[in-house]
């Protein structure tokens, strides 16, 4: 006695190929959802590490305008800086535009950093 493998119904052929179908739209999906938030976080990263880096060079007296091209450089095209100067301390905020692929939609990713201004350097006195 031989065994056969049980007939499908016609109405079962394809199934399998329209799920996988539907498998991988799902996972291209979730890929390119990671891959964008995986940019949107070094994009974080890179503006908020501007924003310190521009404190900390406007803190010490640096030109303004050379700090500001430092960070378009640092963050790219787009590129914002705002400066406030309160109590001996130096607040920057850095801002950049992030824009979502799909969606077409732009958002923004900002940073923010304090440096304390630090006092001019006295010429020191020779023979004292």
């Amino acid at each position: 006695m031989t065994r056969s493998a049980p007939l499908r119904s016609s109405a079962d052929r394809g199934a399998v190929t329209a799920e996988l179908a539907v498998g991988l739209v799902v996972v291209g999906v979730v890929l390119l959802l990671a891959g964008w938030l995986a940019a949107a976080g070094t994009a974080q990263v890179r503006v908020q590490l501007a924003a310190g880096a521009a404190a900390r060079a406007l803190a010490r007296g640096e030109d303004p305008a050379v700090v500001q091209q430092r960070v378009a450089a640092a963050v790219g095209e787009g590129a914002r800086s705002e400066r406030v100067d309160a109590s001996g301390l130096v607040r920057v905020r850095v801002a950049a535009p992030l824009e979502v692929p799909v969606l077409d939609v732009r958002l923004e990713v900002s940073g923010e950093a304090v440096a304390p201004l630090e006092a001019a350097a006295e010429p020191a006195v020779a023979g004292v």
